[in-house]
C-alpha cells in the first residue's frame, strides 16, 4: 500500500536578468583610454555642450574626491580670478557684498541678469566664495585634532552628489604612532607585511616570533587597521604632468605610489584623467531640443563608463592592497572577472570590456589591469616555484610543499577553498613544475651530496 505524504514544497529562486545595454554605451566601453579621451574631447567641443555649461544645466567637478590643498587652492584662485576679469565684475562695488552673502546661492538668477554672467559659471563662484568664508571663519574640520589638513573634501553634500569610494580622513597620529613602534621594537618592512597584514596570522603568534609582548602587538594591529582603512581609501587626484615618461604606457589610468614609515600604499589619478569626476546634470526645468537631449544622454554615458571604471580600479587596488604595500608576487590573490562583477553588480562582459587596454603604474613596473586578475594557476605555480624554493633553500622546510599542503595554504591564507586534485590538475598544467616525488627526490639528492662534500671535506 503507497503511501502519500504531504506534496514538497518547490521554492523557486527569482533570478534578475541584467537587460543589455545601449549600443553607445557598449561602444564606449570598448573604445581604448586614448579614444575615450578624443571622444570626450569631441562631445566636450560642441556648441550645445558649451551652452549647456554657461546655463548652469551641466557642471562638469573636476576634483571629485581629495587633492592636495595647495593644489585646490591654486585652481580655485585661478578659475575665480579669470571669472572676474573676464566680466569685469571686480571694477564694481557692490560684488563682495553680494558673492558673499549667506543667501546668494537663492539669488542665483537675479545676480546672473545684474552681472551678466552665465548661470553655471555664477554659481561655481558663489561656492568658491563661500569656500573662503568659512575658512576666513575656521569652519574647517579640526575635530581629529589636526592642526592643519593635508586635504580637503570638495563635494560638499549641499552642492555635490554623494561621493565615490570615499571615507573620513583620520588625523595623523596612527601613522605616527605605528611608525614609532615599528622603529622602537625594529620591525622590518617584510616582517611587517608578513605578520601584521596577514590576517591568518594570531597576535599570540606574531608575539612568539618576533618577540614582542602581546599587549604591543595588539596595540600594533589596532593602527595597522585604522592605517590600513584609510590609505587604502585614500585617492590623490595629481596635476598631469607636460610629458609623460617614456616608461609609462599613454593608456595608464592610475599611478600606485608605496610609501614607508609605516609601510602602505597610495593611489594617485591624473587630473587630466579625471575618472573621479562627474558632470553634474540639471535637466529638470530645461526645455530640451533634439541635439540637448543627444549631449546629455552622451553625458550621462561618459559618467558611466568613468564610475565603472573607477570603481573598478579602486576594487582592484584595495583586494591587491597588500601586493602594493609589499610588491611581493607571493601577495596577489586569485581574483576572477565573475569575482569583480559579483561584487560591483554588473554583468560580466560589462567588466571585461571595461578591463582592456586599461594600465596601472606601479613600482614593480606598468602592469595591464587584467594582470591582476589573477587565476588559481598562477598562485599555485609562485607557490611552488617560488616560496618552495625559498624555504627548502632556508631549511624552513625538509621537503616540498604536498597538494593537500597547497589547498591548505590557498584557503587559510588566501582565502581561496580548492579540493586536492585541482590543485594537482592545475600543477599539471605547468610542464616545467614537476611532480611532488620529483622534487622531493630533487631535495633527498641535494642533501646527500652535501653530506658526501662534508664527508670529503673532513
Amino acid at each position: 500500500m503507497r503511501i502519500i505524504g504531504p506534496r514538497p514544497q518547490v521554492t523557486v529562486i527569482p533570478t534578475v536578468k541584467s537587460a543589455r545595454p545601449p549600443d553607445a554605451y557598449l561602444e564606449l566601453l570598448t573604445q581604448d583610454e586614448e579614444g575615450f579621451r578624443a571622444y570626450v574631447r569631441q562631445v566636450e567641443s560642441q556648441p550645445t555642450f558649451r551652452r549647456l555649461v554657461e546655463e548652469g544645466y551641466v557642471q562638469k567637478t573636476n576634483f571629485k574626491g581629495r587633492i592636495p590643498r595647495h593644489l585646490y587652492e591654486e585652481f580655485q584662485d585661478r578659475q575665480f580670478m579669470e571669472f572676474m576679469q573676464e566680466f569685469e565684475i571686480e571694477n564694481r562695488s557692490d560684488w563682495q557684498r553680494d558673492f558673499f552673502r549667506e543667501d546668494a546661492r537663492r539669488h542665483v538668477k537675479e545676480l546672473a541678469v545684474k552681472y551678466r554672467v552665465p548661470r553655471g559659471r555664477l554659481i561655481h563662484a558663489l561656492e568658491y566664495c563661500r569656500y573662503l568664508k568659512r575658512a576666513w571663519a575656521g569652519y574647517e574640520d579640526y575635530s581629529m585634532g589636526m592642526e592643519t589638513l593635508p586635504h580637503v573634501r570638495l563635494d560638499d553634500p549641499e552642492f555635490r552628489e554623494p561621493p565615490t569610494a570615499q571615507s573620513s580622513f583620520e588625523s595623523q597620529a596612527p601613522y605616527e604612532e605605528l611608525a614609532e613602534l615599528m622603529e622602537e621594537y625594529e620591525v622590518t618592512r617584510s616582517e611587517f607585511v608578513e605578520y601584521f597584514m596577514n590576517e591568518s596570522v594570531e597576535a599570540i603568534g606574531i608575539a612568539d616570533e618576533l618577540g614582542i609582548p602581546q599587549n604591543v602587538v595588539r596595540q600594533i594591529c589596532d593602527l595597522v587597521t585604522r592605517v590600513q582603512i584609510a590609505s587604502s581609501m585614500q585617492v590623490t587626484v595629481i596635476d598631469t604632468p607636460a610629458e609623460r615618461p617614456s616608461s609609462q604606457h599613454p593608456q595608464t589610468v592610475a599611478i600606485v605610489c608605496r610609501l614607508s614609515n609605516p609601510p602602505r600604499a597610495e593611489i594617485q589619478v591624473e587630473s587630466g584623467v579625471e575618472y573621479n569626476s562627474r558632470y553634474q546634470i540639471q535637466s529638470s526645468d530645461l526645455e530640451t531640443s533634439e541635439e540637448a537631449g543627444r549631449i546629455i544622454s552622451l553625458l550621462r554615458l561618459i559618467n558611466q563608463r568613468k564610475s565603472l571604471t573607477f570603481r573598478v580600479l579602486m576594487f582592484v587596488y584595495e583586494y591587491h592592497y597588500r601586493y602594493f604595500v609589499s610588491g611581493n608576487e607571493l601577495h596577489l590573490k586569485p581574483l576572477t572577472q565573475a569575482q569583480i562583477a559579483k561584487e560591483l553588480g554588473e554583468h560580466e562582459s560589462t567588466v571585461s570590456r571595461i578591463l582592456r587596454d586599461k594600465y596601472v603604474d606601479t613600482p614593480e613596473g606598468v602592469r595591464p589591469l587584467k594582470f591582476f586578475c589573477q587565476s588559481k594557476g598562477d598562485v599555485i605555480h609562485r607557490l611552488i616555484a617560488i616560496r618552495e624554493r625559498q624555504e627548502l633553500a632556508s631549511a624552513r622546510r625538509q621537503k616540498p610543499y604536498s597538494d593537500a599542503e597547497m589547498a591548505e595554504i590557498l584557503e587559510r591564507e588566501y582565502d581561496t577553498k580548492i579540493a586536492r586534485r585541482t590543485v594537482t590538475y592545475y600543477r599539471n598544467k605547468f610542464r616545467e613544475t614537476p611532480k611532488f616525488y620529483t622534487r622531493r627526490r630533487s631535495v633527498n639528492q641535494n642533501d646527500g651530496e652535501e653530506k658526501v662534500g662534508n664527508k670529503e671535506g673532513n
